[in-house]
């Protein structure tokens, strides 16, 4: 396990929620991030990993890979498969479940005989629903319908070895926060220059990269979702001005953050 870990890399998602129509298995390395991931076999089958554990998940079987879980696919030599993959932010469900990032599925696969026909349905309509109210709407009822299908334990305590785990679940929690190098070393009793290896490392971005991609998807969120000014959202955001709110926005989504509410419709898809 120690090997793969320093594998690991951590994914910045830069959507609120993503629904996929899958009609190849899919092969991705080990990564991490602060999303819910779904994956639901129509037909066909796709091999996963969680936590170094491998897994085939079949037809009519649903695969959850909780926040902050070690996990990757596998592309299989058979490789036609009807899949739907659902990655949710948790800021887009936390209002109707718990904080879902302190637990883990004590098995990960809900086997064909298990999933609640609810569930099924849902599967069947979300990626066929236009408007992301209502896909939305539908990955609400998938996670309420499989989370009482699955068996929760709290997650154990991070090893030593496993503290870019910890790092990353900080900044995901204070990256609204004035937040630095010296201030994460500090609230996780580590030094300054062991928290910049962990970045180079094994996230592989800068650590100011990675706050400011951060900011900049969270900033997007609240344009889609909120009637608010760009300053207050600049600020709620984390930013400590409008100037520099409006550079790192532009580095990442190649317009100005006016621009971008102004095409809403767009970039909301």
């Amino acid at each position: 396990m120690g090997g793969g870990v320093m594998l690991t890399f951590y994914e910045v998602r830069r959507k609120s929620f993503s629904v996929k129509n899958n009609l190849e298995t899919v092969s991705f390395g080990d990564h991490i991030h602060s999303d819910i991931e779904i994956l639901y076999m129509r037909s066909g089958s796709q091999s996963i990993t969680v936590e170094g554990n491998e897994y085939i998940v079949g037809e009519g079987e649903t695969a959850v890979v909780f926040p902050n879980i070690r996990h990757s696919y596998i592309k299989e030599k058979t490789d036609k498969v009807d899949a739907i993959l659902i990655i949710c932010s948790s800021k887009m469900y936390k209002s109707f479940f718990p904080d879902l990032s302190e637990f883990v599925p004590q098995h990960p696969v809900i086997s064909a005989k298990d999933m609640p026909s609810d569930a099924k349905y849902a599967f069947g309509a979300i990626d066929k629903s236009q408007s992301n109210d209502v896909r939305l709407a539908w990955i609400v009822i998938i996670l309420s319908q499989i989370i009482e299908n699955l068996t929760l334990t709290h997650k154990n305590p991070f090893p030593i070895e496993d503290m870019s785990y910890k790092i990353v679940s900080y900044i995901d929690e204070n990256f609204t926060q004035p937040i630095s190098l010296q201030s994460v070393a500090e609230a996780l009793s580590i030094s300054k220059s062991y928290v910049s290896r962990i970045f180079s490392e094994k996230i592989k971005i800068d650590f100011r990269q990675y706050i400011n991609v951060l900011r900049a998807e969270y900033a997007a969120k609240l344009i889609r979702a909120t009637e608010d000014s760009l300053t207050v959202i600049s600020e709620n955001a984390g930013f400590n001005s409008q100037s520099t709110f409006n550079r790192v926005f532009r580095s990442i989504y190649g317009m100005t953050p006016r621009e971008f509410r102004n095409n809403i419709d767009k970039y909301s898809k």
